[in-house]
């Protein structure tokens, strides 16, 4: 019995059952150049996109979850291996910060760059590491902001880029477009606003290339960070991606959530081979469970799908 088949007996037998309703076609979200989605034989694939993955067991149509959409992708050729609803609308919350830190490194970001908190960045949901008066360098902000989703991190971290926030909201759905999230909506930086809307399609795509982005990379692949204030405090900064301590090769995760959102969670896991999947869920019953759903779709895929 390979390592995947065991770690997906054992999920399973804790409580989650197979489900038919939710497996479709292999597909991919990426477009050609008229607009019109690309079938399989369309996608152009480089060198390092020429292993693709293959469905092996028929029968095995999927797994059961709470999360109202979900969604898996093969990372190199965007392939989708397993979909549910995943064309919904529906409120992403702070998922949608790497979007924010996609607008962020667009405007030339200087690291060692020094920001002292201020009142107006202070905003409402979750936990503020960094205290007003604080004098912290843009790094730091960027990290807090998406390791601990940290929101009035993210608001300085936006300041920092002298743009308004109407400004930086404008440029957030222009990149939406240019990416060709074409359900997708921004309302604000942080995702704590119902309005900022996306589908588990649209946000496997945008995790995508923030996956790819080095400096996004190297941010959401730390459990832990710490640093030291240029005012003197010392800081240690965990992951809110609980992945991190499972038997999970995780290579980058964002979390989110809100009362409108549920739980949410989109994370790049690797697999035994280092074909990495890309996995979504959005609107998951409980904060543990979102994790569980989540392990519990890649011990599926890696189970059910071989790269050849």
């Amino acid at each position: 019995m390979n390592l995947w088949l065991l770690v997906s007996t054992i999920i399973l037998t804790l409580g989650f059952t197979a489900n038919q309703a939710y497996q479709l076609p292999l597909i991919s979200i990426f477009e050609d150049s008229s607009g019109t989605k690309a079938s399989l034989e369309k996608v152009e694939l480089d060198d390092q996109k020429n292993i693709l993955p293959h469905k092996v067991d028929n029968q095995s149509l999927g797994v059961k979850i709470s999360a109202v959409s979900a969604a898996v992708m093969d990372k190199n050729t965007g392939l989708i291996l397993w979909q549910k609803n995943a064309q919904e609308k529906r409120s992403i919350a702070s998922i949608t910060k790497l979007m924010t830190a996609l607008v962020f490194l667009d405007n030339n970001p200087g690291w060692e760059q020094e920001i002292t908190m201020v009142k107006e960045d202070e905003i409402n949901g979750g936990t503020n590491h960094i205290l007003r008066d604080e004098v912290v360098t843009v790094r730091n902000l960027f990290y807090t902001s998406l390791i601990a989703s940290d929101n009035t991190a993210t608001m300085a971290l936006v300041r920092s880029t002298s743009l308004t926030k109407e400004e930086f909201i404008k440029e957030m759905n222009a990149k939406a477009k240019v990416l060709n999230l074409t359900s997708t909506n921004f309302v604000d930086m942080t995702g704590l606003e119902d309005g900022s809307q996306s589908t588990a399609l649209d946000v496997l795509k945008m995790a995508q290339v923030a996956f790819d982005n080095s400096d996004i990379k190297e941010a959401v692949s730390k459990s832990v960070y710490n640093f030291e204030s240029l005012s003197g405090q010392s800081h240690k900064i965990a992951s809110t991606n609980k992945l991190f301590n499972s038997f999970l090769e995780v290579e980058a995760g964002k979390t989110g959530f809100t009362n409108a959102s549920g739980y949410c969670l989109v994370s790049e896991v690797s697999g035994e081979n280092g074909n990495n999947i890309i996995s979504v869920v959005l609107g998951s019953d409980t904060h543990d469970g979102r994790f569980q759903e989540l392990k519990i779709l890649s011990a599926w895929i890696f189970d059910n799908f071989i790269w050849s």
